[in-house]
């Protein structure tokens, strides 16, 4: 049995080796509400261009709500036989409303539908980092307030150098962050850009109105070049280049936790909630979770990289 969604021409099913390696979607599901967004954009804007009737786009918009709520219930089945999350949507939504279904990849490749819902999650994963660095400052302001007056060494080389206020000190991660936070907010700004319409590669010849659908889901345009619409991940790279030297930010305030609240230096003393203990030593108290922060910023830098690689050897098609 072939693929229904792509396998017309095709003899018979790929074999199972190639299930595993082609899937994408024990990973890309998360994408579904970004997905969704994207389909039901593309579909107001069918309807309203008469590219396809009122009625049938209806019927597609009411499907997709279902399978929406259907996913957010845990009532979903994702199936791998369908490699990714677009095609598990549609195949559910075939299932709903029939033949109808189909009408909703008018004007649209699988490639414009990524792109578009890849810059989604994205931006929506900016603004959830922009309101979590956010709450962090205000958390370092808060205790910089707090201990305004509370002196301390200032180390240079991990010597005692000349003496600070521990508020101090705590402002200077709220600086960095604010500059974590200016290189999300630039990343976010060329990330708003939809490439819906862009198709496969090189547009569609439907009279689709891109204006309406970059309105509806919030870009600040249209992409101008079809191809680079497609094949564009500057916008995830940027990201990622903004979480690395986030993470590394974290990860130098991590350190100084561990370092300060170690016996050398005896600093600070963490709560019993945020430590753990030896199985051997009683008297121990081991700042894991400043560990483990400083732990993690390697999968951030991995993932930059790993992107980097990928896309220095890609064509645009």
């Amino acid at each position: 049995m072939t693929n229904k969604m792509w396998g017309g021409r095709f003899a018979s099913a790929p074999a199972g080796i190639m299930e595993e390696i082609n899937a994408s979607i024990d990973f890309d599901k998360r994408l579904f509400a970004q997905d969704i967004a994207g389909s039901k954009a593309h579909c107001e804007m069918l309807a309203e261009t008469g590219i396809i009737s009122r009625e049938d786009a209806d019927a597609i918009l009411q499907g997709l709500d279902t399978i929406s709520s259907e996913i957010e219930a845990g009532e979903f089945t994702f199936s791998r036989a369908l490699e990714d999350v677009h095609m598990n949507i549609e195949s559910r939504l075939t299932e709903l409303i029939g033949p109808q279904a189909g009408k909703l990849h008018t004007a649209r490749s699988r490639n414009d539908q990524v792109a578009t819902d890849f810059r989604l999650y994205i931006r929506d994963v900016i603004d959830q980092l922009d309101e979590l660095l956010s709450g962090l400052q205000r958390a370092l302001a808060d205790k910089a307030h707090e201990h305004a007056g509370t002196v301390m060494p200032g180390f240079t080389h991990l010597q005692t150098a000349q003496p600070v206020t521990f508020g101090h000190h705590c402002l200077a991660y709220v600086e960095m962050l604010a500059r974590d936070r200016g290189r999300f907010t630039d990343a976010r700004k060329r990330a708003n850009e939809s490439p819906l319409g862009a198709a496969a590669l090189a547009g569609t010849s439907f009279p689709i109105d891109r204006e309406n659908t970059a309105n509806s889901l919030g870009f600040d345009r249209p992409a101008a070049n079809s191809l680079d619409a497609v094949s564009d991940r500057d916008f995830v790279l940027e990201t990622l280049s903004a979480a690395s030297i986030t993470a590394m930010h974290l990860s130098r305030l991590s350190e100084e936790i561990v370092v300060w609240s170690s016996a050398s230096f005896n600093l600070l003393t963490l709560s019993d909630k945020f430590t753990t203990g030896s199985s051997i030593m009683p008297q121990k108290r081991n700042p894991d979770a400043a560990e483990l922060v400083r732990a993690k910023t390697g999968a951030v830098f991995g993932a930059f990289t790993q992107l980097l690689i990928v896309m220095k050897g890609l064509p645009l098609a």
